[in-house]
Formats: structure tokens, C-alpha cells, sequence
């Protein structure tokens, strides 16, 4: 079992609110796993608003994480369901690093996105250990998610176009706050 110095500092490192490391373990020369939990014992009912620290499963998986180093970052994260003990249903904790059913963290989607506004599809699913398909399902979430939100003081609209794979013909209309270098839209269409 790793010292408790070695495991603040990781924890520290991979600078997650709320989350604390409990193990790690190098699984080759380049990746190494990160057992983390939530440090809150007690989660909030989605029903009622009554906070619970009763646990009825815990449900454990790993998600990708954005590498450290020259490593490649997998979280093994505890995603525990707890029980309401005012209105009794079942509920999974909510972790806001994650988005529910997710195999990776919400800042990996942020550095994907914006590798593949640099770059195209393949080349960042290949650096990212990723398939093709997999960025797109998160291109097209982070679009879902955009759509949500209006641009507020846009001074600066940056329009470019980026291709799923090198060389061909499937072209996606990308839209960029130059200033805040956020992306406003994806368009699936030139």
C-alpha cells in the first residue's frame, strides 16, 4: 500500500474537487491506474433534496483521464448509489468531473475538442487512444452542449472547418469565440 504523503500528493497532482486518491498502480511502462473516491460521505437525493450516507452498491470502472506526464491516466472511480432515507428510492452519487456513462472525464473531452479544432478526428482519437467514433460521439455531445448556451459578448467569431479524416470529404463547420478561444457550435455540414 502506497505512503499517505505519496497519495496526497497524487491527489494534489491530478487536482480533482472533492476527489481523493486511495491507490495507484502501474499497469505498463506508459499508463497507470488511479483508484479515487469522493471525499463527501453523503450524497443529496435528486427527488426530495434530503442528503443521505446510506450505501446500498458501490460500482466501480475506470474512466480516461488526461495523461500526467508521459503517462496515459486511467481513474478507477467508486460511483456509489445511495438511498434516500426520507423518500427511500435509489440513486448513483453525482461526480462533476464525469458525465453519467461516460468512459472519460469531462477536462479529456476538453483537450480532444480542442486538439481536433487544430488538427482533424483521426489525428486526436490516435494521440488520445481514442477510436474516431468515440470523437464524434463527443463532438456531438459537446455540440449538444453548446446549443444550450448563447455566446454573451461575442466580439470576435472565428469560422473554420474540420474534416473526420485526413484527406476526406466529410467536412464539419466549426464556430470559435476568438477571444475566449471557446467553441460556440459544431455544424455537420460545410
Amino acid at each position: 500500500m502506497p505512503s499517505n504523503p505519496l497519495l496526497h500528493f497524487i491527489t494534489k497532482v491530478i487536482n480533482l474537487e472533492d476527489i481523493k486518491v486511495i491507490n495507484y498502480d502501474f499497469i505498463t511502462n506508459d499508463e497507470i491506474v488511479i483508484e479515487v473516491e469522493n471525499k463527501l460521505k453523503v450524497g443529496q437525493c435528486p427527488q426530495c433534496g434530503n442528503t443521505t450516507d446510506k450505501i446500498h452498491q458501490n460500482h466501480w470502472y475506470t474512466v480516461r483521464d488526461i495523461p500526467l506526464s508521459d503517462y496515459q491516466v486511467l481513474l478507477k472511480v467508486n460511483r456509489r448509489q445511495l438511498r434516500c432515507t426520507r423518500c427511500r428510492p435509489v440513486f448513483s452519487e453525482s461526480l462533476d468531473f464525469i458525465k453519467t456513462r461516460r468512459t472519460y472525464t469531462k477536462r479529456l473531452a476538453m483537450k480532444v475538442i480542442k486538439e481536433v479544432l487544430e488538427t482533424n478526428v483521426e489525428s486526436a482519437a490516435i494521440r488520445n487512444r481514442m477510436t474516431a467514433s468515440e470523437v464524434e460521439t463527443l463532438l456531438k455531445e459537446q455540440e449538444a452542449d453548446l446549443l444550450k448556451e448563447k455566446p454573451l459578448q461575442l466580439k470576435k467569431l472565428g469560422i473554420d472547418e474540420i474534416t473526420q479524416l485526413k484527406g476526406g470529404k466529410n467536412y464539419a463547420a466549426v464556430l470559435v469565440d476568438l477571444e475566449t478561444r471557446k467553441p460556440i457550435t459544431l455544424l455537420e455540414k460545410r
